[in-house]
């Protein structure tokens, strides 16, 4: 048994869709809790099929060690060089890596893969940048997300000082910087980003507000925010259709933008759907379809924030702020208006924020078509996040989240859960990556 083979029909659907031992117990707070030797709560999971996967936990009980001590991943690596080379990095910085032994030999034996755990500062891939960074900081920290071997987020507040929001990734963050000033250029209400030190992995920016719009639902910044949208979708047409001098592009940095092609990325996730739930493959093969054929030919770009919804929106009182600019670039302004539908439609006590966010944008001069196969593919797109982040329940989640993706291509405006399950014949598609 190999790693491309791992899995037979009697494994759990996690191990056969990841060919990698270990997964049920990576994602399970009870299995990760009993290897560790302390209670856990995983909190995200990214699996490359046959070759890695790597989990973000949270203890349930802060220890008196600091927050560095209370966050930590556990990783399967099949690569004896990785891992070499992830005990070096960790040792750098005074970090040491717990090697698990293998429950089953048999699956450990047949894929070389090894049981990894370590602290956030020995994160095989950030932690080096989070050492940096923290040379730079004084006062508390405190850990609010950390997604494994992709990037740290912190509140940092110093000795003397106001709090402020510390972003740092495995690579640069100067996309990031650049839309920051691309959208102060176009005075649109977002928040300053400042590199901390030269290496351009961390960032920091002002802690704004008392809140976010998914934690407080207003309709009326829900219309503020359509019509911000809609200045930001035309802001820049000369820049994106190639009219703008070469220098209001650089100093934008227009030049290096590309959000990605929107069907190119939910043919990746359809691919991880199909494997994790082989029962719907027939719907997640329609709406691939569909969705090639109504917005696969979708050419005219704008500026757009790339990952819009109500969580990215910070409230102070009736102002706001919009945040989380690491995905903005050039796309079709669909992408954006379809992720905003689709967060309202599948969060409970969203709902109310769809109509006004809408009427923002149109009064503001935002042209919308096809929002049913936009929000159908923002829906698809995300289906995958309840497994990403460990939940119980992702098989239900999943499945109510295809079902009013099919809806939404449908014309129908309903929330998950709503609708029936159709179940479709079982396919094997290879080379997903979670």
């Amino acid at each position: 048994m190999t790693a491309s083979t791992f899995g037979s029909v009697d494994d759990p659907v996690d191990t056969r869709f990841a060919m990698l031992p270990y997964i049920d117990e990576l994602r399970s707070a009870e299995g990760l809790s009993r290897r560790l030797g302390f209670a856990v709560r995983p909190r995200r999971i990214r699996v490359k099929p046959g070759r890695s996967a790597i989990v973000a936990w949270q203890r349930e009980k802060p220890g008196h060690l600091g927050e560095f001590a209370d966050w930590g991943f556990t990783a399967a690596m099949t690569s004896p060089d990785k891992l070499a080379n992830a005990r070096r990095r960790a040792a750098r910085h005074g970090q040491e890596l717990t090697v698990h032994e293998a429950i089953d030999p048999r699956a450990a034996g047949a894929t070389g893969a090894v049981l990894v755990s370590g602290s956030v500062l020995a994160d095989p891939r950030i932690g080096k940048h989070v050492a940096r960074t923290l040379d730079h900081l004084g006062g508390d920290i405190d850990i609010i997300g950390y997604n494994p071997a992709r990037r740290l987020l912190l509140k940092h507040t110093p000795v003397q000082g106001v709090p402020e929001f510390v972003r740092i990734g495995a690579e640069s963050q100067r996309h990031l910087a650049e839309a920051a000033h691309r959208w102060r250029q176009a005075q649109l209400p977002s928040l300053p980003v400042e590199f901390i030190g030269r290496r351009h992995t961390a960032t920091r920016s002002p802690w704004w507000g008392t809140g976010d719009l998914h934690g407080h639902p207003d309709p009326n910044v829900a219309e503020e925010v359509g019509v911000i949208i809609a200045e930001l979708h035309r802001d820049m047409p000369d820049l994106v259709s190639g009219r703008g001098s070469d220098a209001d592009r650089r100093a934008l940095g227009v030049d290096a933008l590309a959000v990605g092609e929107p069907i190119e990325q939910v043919e990746t996730v359809s691919r991880s759907l199909v494997r994790l739930l082989p029962e719907r493959a027939t719907d997640v093969a329609e709406l691939l379809l569909e969705l090639t054929g109504r917005i696969g030919s979708s050419r005219e770009l704008r500026e757009i924030h790339g990952d819009l919804s109500p969580d990215q929106v910070l409230l102070a009182n009736s102002d706001c702020r919009i945040i989380d600019l690491d995905r903005s670039g050039l796309g079709p302004i669909g992408m954006d208006l379809g992720r905003w539908i689709a967060a309202c439609r599948t969060n409970p006590g969203l709902d109310e924020l769809e109509q006004p966010f809408l009427d923002g944008y149109r009064s503001a001069g935002g042209e919308t078509s096809d929002l049913g196969a936009w929000t159908a593919w923002a829906m698809l797109t995300a289906a995958l996040e309840p497994w990403r982040s460990c939940s119980e329940t992702w098989r239900d989640e999943t499945m109510q989240t295809v079902d009013a993706a099919l809806s939404a291509l449908a014309g129908e405006s309903h929330s998950p859960g709503s609708g029936t399950q159709s179940p479709g014949s079982g396919t094997h598609v290879e080379g997903a990556t979670v």
